[in-house]
């Protein structure tokens, strides 16, 4: 696996939030992340998303957030091409718990990639059924530039959304 970032780069940039660490993710960190059912769609086996999310990790930069001991979301940026990452999340319940730590996490994420990897583009595909979802992309700065009828596997409607 390529390495896009090194965790002296992490833990420098990174917000400091009590309780809250960050690790560049590992493929062997699914293997205890109990939010796999937030993630992907429900037709989707507990290995696939396990799979996607790992394959998902090696086309960008990603990192694990652990709250005490527990993963409790892992962030990441698929680089599409020079200039281009699409932004992807994934959250344990607990997660939810903590919607600042989160949110400066995301943040700081996008910021340290867009420098790093020299983006002009960060977008984000959202299930526009998913209010939650919506309203916090509109908190992160994105705004919809288009809905994409039946875009998933299960045919659901999504808006892409591109960071101001």
């Amino acid at each position: 696996m390529t390495s896009f970032l090194n965790q002296q780069y992490l833990d420098k940039f990174m917000p400091s939030v009590t309780g809250v660490t960050y690790r560049v993710y590992q493929p062997y960190y699914v293997e205890q992340y109990k939010g796999l059912d937030n993630y992907g769609f429900p037709h989707m086996s507990a290995q696939d998303r396990k799979n996607h999310i790992n394959h998902q990790s090696e086309c960008g930069p990603s990192v694990a957030v652990f709250v005490e001991r527990d993963l409790v979301a892992i962030f990441g940026m698929v680089l599409v091409w020079k200039g281009v990452g699409e932004a992807w999340s994934t959250f344990d319940e607990k997660a939810r718990r903590y919607p600042i730590a989160m949110t400066k996490s995301a943040f700081t994420f996008f910021d340290i990639c867009e420098i790093l990897f020299n983006l002009h583009r960060v977008q984000i595909t959202v299930d526009s059924s998913d209010s939650r979802a919506m309203r916090w992309a509109k908190c992160l700065k994105f705004e919809s530039e288009g809905l994409m009828k039946e875009y998933s596997s299960d045919k659901k409607d999504y808006h892409i959304m591109r960071r101001k």
